[in-house]
């Protein structure tokens, strides 16, 4: 049955749905007050008054929709309020208290409070958590589309109540002829309310799936239908094919308790669950939109976590950030915040995490690349071409290192390293590099066709240049003899050379093998006589900006030693951890070892990417090769039988994947063979090959100005191996730019500074936006002097949305320091500093609301315990400006600062007479 939920319980809603199916679609009448508000007289209100008076301008969509349905009748209102509602019950990903938020406020349309007009025992019944705490998440698309969603419901009621209440009766109790009926509402397949209006009414037939690109996955997998022809799909077929697909899986495992979010269905098909992505070769099947595009930890490529100051949104992203950067990590040290913020820390040191913070000022040339202005030591000024730090992070996630399949890890201790052009990439010696990659050697670009073999110090460079007629006239600091003497007597064999591609990027990374060769052969070009034999330790492609292992850009010259603190030697040991052996010869297949045409690039719990020679990603399940190896140690089955497909010939009774096993014996028979005589890598657990850029404030630049042309680049997708992947020419480079799928973005909003509805719609359309807003239970049991923490934050809460709205409520964390510190100085200190002047900013210094929220009405009786109070009294008015002077403006007002330290002026903050 697709009733089934897994942990989450549907009955509750499916119950109030067939109530609002009955009361209210069929017999007209309110579900909470009983009258009879539904039909096509207020219905047409809501055409005339909303969907034919859209508004664009400027404020969040509750106060539009206020002004849109003014001139509307109460009951209209009501009505609309009852929709909101029931479109509120599927979602999971907003709180029962903001549901109900929702529809209180808009009931309060019509003139009339909620509370007191709907009965007690009605509230209970539709209002309760446990009818709004929702299955299923929607995409953020449902909730900053939330006008579309509603117009398609006022549009659906319009044709519904066209119909006689016989007629509605009659259509609503045929699940597949009311799903037919819905074809003729406009945008019906593409509207999540739709699938979950048909779940809530036949949830014994309709799947609890509400996304588009779920849908479609789902037949991609199950049944071979593309994505045009899904897209040319009437949405009552769709439907039926995945019931079609339901019905086999319940013969399958013999039951009916089937969810497609819930295992073992859940890692049958959804590509988040990296058990089950053999079948997503295809490209057409990568990266289909925002709800598809999550790694497996669930999360969207780009995100914004938006609420008032206070609540932990730059808290949370150290977590969010963690989780998809080193999973492992933080799933084995969550409860740990010291070690979390450690790693956190050290990830950005290492350029695995990006932080920036959006200004007025910030601009694309800060963002992504521009010109700077720069002074060398003569203070000559040159104008340079710079990346900013999101060009930076694209270029470090898309570069994928190739290393030696047999090499050991290298020790960067005690060695010298130096930096090394190979040709100019965009110049007629670019050939030099590959050919130095392919026959594993560097070519120096000085000393012409000569030969130093002989040439023991500076002094026989010179010798030798000047024997095959070469002037050297400034010996001392000739770059030509600097050169030779630092490639032919100064390095050593075990020294590293780092290759540099221009000076704001590297492309490799060797080690020295071999002594000075003289080889005028090498290439065709003989000035490229000099050379070392090295091994390729790492190769970068793309390139990787300098910024991943020195802390300035590279100088042109040719050759270089380096040293600290241009170079971060850290981080050079850690590109460089390379893979552990077993026996000190041979390694374990880790991340970047060779298995046969295919590459190993990543490794997990649940799986081991292999990247193919097409650069297409063959993810395979990790349950399936770790059963193959253990068969293989029993000798129960032999590795050319994996090659030879005789698997199941040799082990009867198995619950393994035939499809897989039999479908990739030529990838799987050399990864269980390499395996099983080396052993598995499991350091690559703790980490992946994931990026995160943390854009604090983001709300607070000119999205338009900072991200320009490639804004669009940042959706799933388009990126990088997406399905309509693009890249753009950059404006001052010229470089083909592309965003990697590797690369997460995560947003911070205080909505204390922008509401939601007044954010860039660019950036809205992109971006799943996760609300966080303050959580005063997490202050429960801190207890100071007698003062209730928890429930001091949560009255102020109610009183500044009351007063102001809830985007200007203040968080949780200002108070959290009390836990270690509850001490009513501490708490003082708080409300001067941090309370005081945020409330003081909200009000724009109307100081009497300020001393409305922290409670002051009700103090008359007790002024020294009000926060804020008059500056002068009566007398001194008449003092200071006579009897004739009277009191037209705002009346001056000071904070009371004794009233901070005494407990009961903050008891009576929660504890006033009326509460």
């Amino acid at each position: 049955m697709a009733r089934y939920c897994g942990n989450q319980n549907s009955a509750p809603l499916i119950k109030v749905a067939q109530d609002f199916q009955a009361q209210s679609l069929i017999a007209g009448n309110s579900l909470l007050t009983n009258k009879p508000i539904w039909g096509l007289k207020t219905i047409d209100e809501l055409v005339k008054y909303f969907v034919d008076n859209l508004d664009e301008g400027e404020g969040d969509f509750f106060s539009k929709l206020e002004t849109q349905l003014k001139p509307a009748s109460a009951d209209a209102k009501i009505l609309l309020a009852e929709m909101l509602w029931f479109m509120s019950l599927c979602p999971s990903n907003v709180g029962p208290s903001s549901k109900r938020d929702t529809v209180e406020r808009v009931f309060a349309f019509s003139g009339k409070n909620l509370a007191d007009t709907v009965p007690v025992d009605v509230q209970k019944e539709y209002l309760s958590d446990e009818v709004l705490t929702g299955i299923g998440k929607t995409g953020a698309a449902y909730n900053t589309g939330r006008w579309r969603e509603l117009v398609y419901f006022i549009r659906l009621l319009t044709e519904l109540f066209k119909l006689s209440a016989s007629e509605r009766s009659t259509l609503l109790a045929n699940h597949e002829a009311f799903s037919t009926w819905l074809e003729l509402i406009p945008e019906n397949s593409q509207r999540q309310f739709r699938h979950m209006l048909l779940y809530l009414f036949y949830p014994d037939s309709q799947e609890r799936i509400f996304g588009g690109s779920h849908r479609q996955s789902l037949l991609t997998k199950f049944a071979n239908i593309s994505a045009s022809q899904f897209k040319k799909m009437p949405a009552h077929d769709v439907d039926n094919q995945l019931l079609d697909i339901r019905r086999k899986f319940e013969q399958e495992y013999g039951t009916q308790e089937l969810d497609y979010y819930v295992e073992p269905l859940k890692s049958r098909w959804d590509r988040e669950n990296v058990s089950t992505t053999i079948a997503e070769q295809n490209a057409e099947y990568e990266s289909k939109d925002k709800t598809m595009a999550s790694n497996n930890n669930n999360t969207s490529l780009n995100q914004i976590l938006y609420g008032p100051p206070g609540t932990g949104k730059t808290y949370n992203t150290i977590n969010r950030a963690l989780q998809i950067v080193a999973p492992e990590f933080y799933r084995s040290n969550k409860d740990n915040r010291v070690e979390l913020k450690t790693h956190f820390d050290d990830l950005v040191a290492k350029n695995r995490i990006g932080f920036v913070t959006f200004h007025q000022s910030f601009s694309y040339e800060d963002f992504v690349e521009g010109l700077r202005a720069n002074s060398d030591e003569a203070g000559q000024v040159s104008y340079d071409l710079e990346d900013g730090i999101f060009k930076r992070m694209c270029a470090a996630a898309n570069a994928k290192p190739i290393m030696a399949k047999s090499q050991r890890r290298v020790d960067v201790s005690g060695r010298k390293v130096w930096k090394m052009s190979l040709g100019d990439t965009l110049g007629d010696d670019a050939y030099i590099y590959q050919q130095c990659i392919e026959n594993n050697y560097v070519l120096l670009g000085y000393g012409y066709n000569v030969d130093f073999s002989t040439s023991k110090d500076r002094k026989g460079v010179i010798d030798a240049y000047k024997f095959n007629g070469i002037e050297i006239e400034k010996e001392s600091n000739d770059y030509r003899v600097t050169s030779v003497q630092n490639f032919k007597n100064v390095m050593s064999i075990g020294d590293l050379i780092v290759i540099s591609d221009g000076n704001r990027k590297f492309r490799a990374i060797a080690e020295v093998t071999g002594d000075y060769q003289y080889d005028p052969t090498a290439i065709e070009d003989d000035s490229y006589s000099q050379m070392r034999k090295v091994i390729w330790h790492r190769i970068y492609e793309p390139s990787l900006p300098v910024d991943e292992l020195f802390n300035k850009n590279l100088s042109q010259m040719t050759l270089y030693r380096l040293r600290e603190p241009v170079l971060d030697v850290v981080k050079l040991q850690d590109m460089l951890l390379g893979e552990q052996t077993k026996d000190g010869t041979l390694p374990s297949v880790a991340v970047g070892t060779q298995i046969s045409s295919y590459m190993v690039e990543s490794i997990s719990d649940e799986i081991i990417g292999l990247r193919k020679p097409n650069g297409a990603l063959l993810p395979m399940p990790r349950i399936i090769i770790d059963q193959l190896v253990s068969l293989v140690k029993l000798n129960l089955i032999s590795v050319d039988d994996i090659r030879s497909k005789r698997v199941f010939e040799r082990i009867i009774d198995s619950d393994m994947e035939k499809f897989i096993i039999n479908g990739y014996p030529n990838v799987l028979a050399p990864l269980v063979e390499s395996i099983h005589h080396y052993g598995l890598d499991t350091k690559a657990l703790t980490s992946s090959d994931n990026r995160v850029l943390i854009i604090d404030e983001i709300n607070r630049g000119n999205i338009s100005n900072i991200f320009g042309e490639l804004i669009t680049l940042i959706e799933p997708s388009k990126r990088t191996g997406g399905s309509e992947s693009l890249s753009v020419k950059l404006p001052y480079s010229k470089e083909s730019f592309s965003v990697p799928s590797n690369l997460y973005i995560i947003g911070t909003m205080n909505t204390a500074d922008k509401s939601l509805a007044q954010v860039d719609i660019a950036l809205r359309r992109r971006f799943e936006f996760v609300e966080m807003m303050p959580k005063h239970e997490l202050l429960e049991g801190i207890d100071i002097e007698g003062i209730n923490i928890a429930k001091l934050l949560e009255v102020i809460n109610q009183r500044i949305e009351l007063i102001y709205d809830r985007e200007h409520t203040i968080g949780h964390s200002f108070f959290l320091p009390l836990k270690s510190e509850p001490t009513i100085e501490r708490l003082a200190r708080i409300f001067e500093l941090e309370i005081l002047p945020l409330l003081e900013e909200y009000f724009f210094e109307d100081w009497e609301r300020v001393g409305q929220v922290l409670g002051d009405q009700f103090k008359s009786t007790n002024p020294e315990l009000k926060f804020i109070e008059e500056k002068y009294t009566d007398a001194s008015v008449l003092k200071l400006m006579g009897s004739d002077w009277s009191q037209d403006s705002i009346r001056p007002y000071k904070r009371n600062m004794a009233a901070l330290t005494n407990p009961e002026a903050y008891i009576g903050i929660y504890e006033s007479p009326q509460g």
